[in-house]
């Protein structure tokens, strides 16, 4: 008995590792979420973190964005 393997196309290959760019990415996201929700329940103390945990939320989730666009582009030309 032999054994076949598929070699991915560079298009497959390409999916794959945005995938699992998604996947770190959306990890990261929901933990910065999560550090941003922690930081308002705790206002007015530590206020002065507020303007860089916001921007970095914000950066975070404006690549994920990019990301998912660029996924849904690869995978509709596959």
């Amino acid at each position: 008995m032999s054994q076949t393997t598929t070699i991915p196309t560079a298009g497959e290959a390409a999916i794959a590792d945005l995938k699992k760019q998604v996947r770190r990415l959306n990890s990261k996201a929901g933990q910065i979420k999560m550090d941003l929700h922690d930081l308002a329940e705790g206002l007015p103390n530590d206020y002065e973190q507020l303007p860089a945990l916001s921007a970095k939320t914000y950066d975070i989730f404006c690549q994920l964005q990019a990301l998912r666009q660029q996924l849904k582009e690869l995978e509709a030309n596959a």
